[in-house]
């Protein structure tokens, strides 16, 4: 679950990264159980790396961080179902956008009317073509995320910060996929830097056909993850010389001959085919990329934190059901947990070339408990209580 490349000096004193890849809901859930994890673990604060790069789910991550909310109070509010997350009450996220649904119904007789023409004047259309054109009849996504941009402008506001790259003291970069020309775009570099924080994030997790793309600035965006899974470069090239990259996705290694699937995947249904493709694809794209940098960045350390391939629980979830949240919140603490124990020896030998230390071993049998919640102040008093908890850490250590 971990993997670094190596490095050509023996201490350096740059820049610390944290890349938050794309995995849906379900990825990001992980996410915040290993920052949980990460959190106890490291002498230093995951609120006090230097860089924050977000992805589709990771988007929403890294926003938070970036502003200050600490990997405890997002694994808390997660954990407990909070009926006003993170102290803020929030319209639903994802709604059905009926004007845009009643625009296209608009023009089903036309539709209509062109696919029957053509089968009776016998241009070559039959019955799979004529249900092909009644896509025509959908909108570019099926839900809007515009809940998501007003919820997130709205969690800011509560902590007294503004929605804007430019106010952060920590470098945040959110990727999302220009769809006219297909070049990735990272929202808080300094040509797309004016645009609000919740507008990118909104961009980043616009997942094609389920989510409507997003236009911002006349160009409209989709998933950031479309093309790249994690974007390790964006930190790389921001100065970054230790990047932790917590990575969701992973292929399942399947037991053809009788594991817990039973059998083929194949056997499951096209969900399991379809499930098992994308995180093939995802991960290709990823493990591509980590050759690529090792070789081209060998002064880099890149610290990866994913599921293992056998992690049948990780895989159970599809990467959309928010229902299992508690769970796989739980399950990505204890999988980090467990993975750091195991590798202990690597760890501290590549983070102690960026000055962090690893404190004592974790538990790996149970989550840890939460903390009750109360105002918008208090949650951000105890966030900011979280940063200097690390720092005292640090301080004791050194």
């Amino acid at each position: 679950m971990g993997r670094s490349s190596p490095s050509r000096r023996a201490s350096r004193q740059g820049k610390v990264a944290l890349v938050c890849a794309g995995g849906g809901v379900t990825g990001a859930v992980y996410e915040i159980g290993a920052l949980r994890a990460l959190e106890a673990l490291l002498d230093r604060s995951v609120l006090d790396f230097d860089i924050y790069v977000g992805v589709s789910g990771g988007a929403f991550v890294a926003s938070l961080l970036a502003s200050g909310i600490s990997p405890v109070e997002m694994y808390d509010e997660v954990v407990t179902r909070a009926g006003r997350p993170f102290g803020v009450s929030a319209a639903p996220v994802f709604s059905l956008g009926l004007a845009d649904l009643l625009k296209r119904t608009a023009r089903a007789p036309r539709v209509l009317t062109d696919a029957v023409w053509t089968a009776l004047t016998g241009e070559g259309r039959n019955l799979s073509d004529l249900a092909l054109s009644m896509f025509e009849l959908l909108p570019a996504g099926l839900l809007d995320t515009t809940g998501m941009q007003k919820y997130l402008a709205h969690l800011f506001a509560s902590r007294g910060h503004q929605d804007s790259f430019d106010s952060l003291s920590r470098e945040l970069y959110i990727v999302a996929v220009d769809l006219d020309d297909g070049t990735a775009v990272a929202f808080g570099e300094p040509d797309h830097r004016d645009v609000p924080i919740s507008r990118a994030v909104q961009a980043s997790i616009a997942l094609p056909g389920l989510y409507r793309p997003v236009r911002i600035g006349g160009r409209d965006y989709v998933d950031g993850g479309v093309k790249k899974t994690a974007h390790i470069n964006l930190a790389i090239r921001q100065g970054a010389d230790l990047v932790v990259c917590i990575n969701p996705i992973v292929p399942i290694h399947n037991d053809t001959r009788g594991g817990p699937l039973g059998g083929h995947l194949s056997n499951k249904g096209v969900t399991y085919v379809l499930d098992q493709a994308l995180r093939i694809m995802l991960h290709g794209r990823m493990q591509y990329g980590l050759e690529r940098y090792q070789v081209e960045h060998p002064d880099v350390d890149i610290l990866l934190v994913e599921p293992q391939h056998d992690d049948m629980q990780m895989f159970s979830f599809n990467i959309m059901r928010m229902s299992a949240r508690r769970l796989v919140a739980q399950h990505g603490y204890l999988s980090v947990a467990e993975a750091f124990a195991r590798n202990r020896t690597a760890y501290t030998r590549v983070l102690k070339r960026h000055g962090i230390a690893l404190g004592p071993r974790l538990g790996s049998q149970a989550a840890p408990a939460h903390r009750r919640r109360g105002s918008a102040l208090a949650r951000s008093l105890d966030s900011s209580l979280d940063r200097l908890s690390g720092k005292l850490r640090r301080a004791r250590a050194s």
